[in-house]
């Protein structure tokens, strides 16, 4: 058959109705978690920055991204997501540059 499968995984998912419908999942084909059982609580925060060229987009998000890391997780463990290897690389040393020279004790 022509049918295309998809099993989608993912470690916590705020809007999991929203993405089944648009892989075009029916209500059988879901299964969420939700956040209230999990064993250690998720905060999500969510920041839009506006941009047409990728690039430049992707660098002026980093600073902002340093600074909700500080006010929100200041000495918890922060996933920040971006699209590819090559950004993943270039946005861990723009906070690692962040980092050392905020002048934080304890960092």
């Amino acid at each position: 058959s022509g049918d295309v499968r998809f099993v989608a995984l993912t470690s916590s998912l705020a809007n999991a109705q929203d993405l089944a419908d648009w892989l075009g999942v029916g209500e059988a084909g879901l299964f969420n978690f939700k956040s209230s059982v999990r064993p250690v609580p998720l905060e999500v925060h969510i920041s839009g920055h506006a941009g047409k060229h990728y690039c430049p987009r992707m660098a002026a998000m980093n600073k902002p991204t340093y600074r909700a890391i500080v006010q929100h997780a200041p000495d918890k463990p922060t996933l920040v997501f971006v699209s590819s290897r090559r950004q993943t690389r270039l946005t861990a040393l723009d906070l690692i540059s962040f980092c050392s020279a905020d002048e934080r004790a304890g960092q």
